[in-house]
């Protein structure tokens, strides 16, 4: 099992096979340009024009999990497999894929520690800027919180995306590298999520793109999840989506090794 591939399952976090020919990087690393502020909204009206076109801040009070199962597909690679994610509130996360020519790839956090596993490398523990990172994303409704967990939030540029116009937020964690959040302009809804993921491998630029809205539960949800870093695109289409249903508290913590697979 190559890291590469390994390395790009778990990105799917973020809640995150080597291609032939790499992607140029993502534009994570690209500087916004100057803004030219008077034109520009602010960070409060683009983060509340957000809530409302997700549903509004009464329906999002409402949830408290949810549990979206999908196909997940390399097409570079002519591999697909299936997907899941689980998170529940305030900051419980699970992420599944299984590829049936790789097998399964695990990352959990119960809150506090965080686990991967994978057939090639086995069990880890997640530490150190990982564990900041991923505790940071585990958070419930982890993009309409950006106020709370970012020390720094402005609007740097409006910029077009997939043929949209959008609002470019830029958000600094007051432990990391900035993010980067592009919002419709017309619809509020977040189109793309640019950030720098620390792996055992180092640093990943990546970007997320988020497509074909439904609304579950009176909640817009996107049903399409794209990924892309400097080694592999990916993407993961959802089909069952569900709120607030019971989720085994065991999927969160450390998971149990298959026996034939390495420590």
């Amino acid at each position: 099992m190559n890291r590469p591939l390994t390395a790009g399952i778990f990105l799917l976090l973020a809640v995150g096979v080597a291609s032939a020919q790499a992607p140029a990087s993502p534009a994570a690393a690209k500087k916004p340009a100057p803004p030219d502020a008077a034109a520009l909204p602010t960070v409060d009206q683009v983060l509340a024009h957000y809530t409302r076109a997700l549903g509004g801040e009464q329906a999002l009070k409402k949830l408290n999990s949810r549990v979206m199962k999908g196909t997940f597909v390399i097409a570079s690679q002519d591999l697909s497999g299936t997907a899941e994610l689980d998170m529940q509130a305030p900051d419980h996360f699970y992420s599944f894929v299984s590829i049936p020519e790789n097998g399964e790839h695990i990352l959990t956090f119960d809150g506090k520690q965080a686990w991967s596993f994978d057939p090639g490398s086995g069990l880890r523990e997640i530490t150190g800027r990982e564990l900041i990172e991923l505790r940071r994303s585990s958070q419930f409704l982890y993009e309409s919180r950006l106020r709370a967990l970012f020390s720094e939030v402005r609007v740097v540029e409006r910029t077009m995306e997939d043929d949209h116009p959008a609002w470019v937020v830029q958000a600094t964690p007051a432990d990391g590298p900035p993010e980067l959040f592009y919002f419709d302009a017309q619809t509020g809804l977040l189109l793309r999520h640019d950030s720098t993921q620390s792996t055992p491998e180092g640093d990943i630029p990546i970007e997320h793109r988020y497509s074909n809205y439904i609304a579950v539960d009176g909640v817009q949800v996107p049903t399409l999840l794209r990924h892309r870093d400097p080694a592999i695109e990916w993407q993961v289409k959802f089909s069952d989506i569900r709120h607030n249903v019971a989720i085994d508290p065991s999927k969160f913590a450390k998971p149990a090794v298959p026996s034939a697979a390495p420590q």
